[in-house]
């Protein structure tokens, strides 16, 4: 869902991320069962990257929703946009989520960037 610049836009992104917990990267995060947590990134989609991610144990943790932020003036081309994921966490146990960020038709042999997310829903 891509929302769009308005008057409103700051109070929806802040918003978004009420009740929820930011992941940290390269650390253990522990997590109670049936909370959110969000992962937030920037994102150039017009040089082509763009954020991948997967999870090693699905019946953890479940995507609810991805929402895609545009802070740029209007008429900007090539901006940065902020893409917030949030998840549910489902059952207790431990997972990782890996970001990656690549060109969709180079796939995971070619990424600029990664983000390992550790969580455990205790």
């Amino acid at each position: 869902m891509v929302i769009k610049e308005d008057d409103s836009l700051t109070e929806e992104y802040e918003n978004f991320k009420l009740n929820t917990m930011v992941l940290g990267d390269k650390l253990i995060n522990v997590i109670p069962l049936h909370e959110y947590i969000i992962i937030e990134l920037t994102e150039s989609p017009a040089t082509g990257y763009c954020w991948y991610y997967t999870t090693s144990n699905p019946t953890i943790l479940v995507l609810e929703e991805k929402k895609i932020f545009d802070f740029n003036k209007p008429n900007i081309l090539g901006g940065s946009k902020q893409i917030i994921w949030k998840f549910k966490c489902l059952s207790y146990g431990e997972c990782k989520i890996i970001f990656s960020y690549y060109k969709s038709w180079k796939r995971e042999s070619c990424f600029l960037d990664e983000f390992t997310y550790i969580v455990k829903v205790d």
